[in-house]
């Protein structure tokens, strides 16, 4: 498991250049090489890794990952409840039908089509 980061280059607080190690003596012979400085290898994703080329260190910023997360999920439940809608041709004839029918109302085969998706598929709180 590689442990420690050897970042090599950086540019506005994220990494441009870097290799990762198992053993700290061996990002300490790359950084002696190719320049920079080595740290612990911090969780999380590499998008989400803030430089301080001036301290030397490398974090992680789980707050902004944490929000990044919760926007995506606010936002999911509409591309499911897209890719779950019919065409709107068929959706114009459902609710012809319905409407020949007497049924342009709760009570049509298009408004139950649609609750269903909507159900399956909620809006987040």
């Amino acid at each position: 498991m590689e442990n420690y980061i050897a970042v090599v280059s950086h540019a506005d607080n994220k990494i441009t250049k870097y290799q990762d190690f198992a053993k700290q003596a061996d990002a300490n012979a790359h950084v002696a090489k190719h320049g920079g400085f080595v740290c612990a290898k911090p969780d999380g994703s590499l998008n989400y890794w803030v430089v301080d080329g001036d301290k030397k260190t490398l974090t992680y910023d789980k707050s902004t990952y944490d929000s990044d997360v919760a926007a995506a999920a606010a936002v999911k439940y509409k591309f499911a409840r897209t890719e779950s809608y019919p065409a709107i041709s068929e959706q114009l004839d459902q609710l012809y039908h319905d409407m020949a029918a007497g049924k342009a109302d709760k009570t049509g085969d298009w408004y139950a089509a649609i609750a269903k998706i909507k159900s399956d598929n909620p809006k987040p709180s």
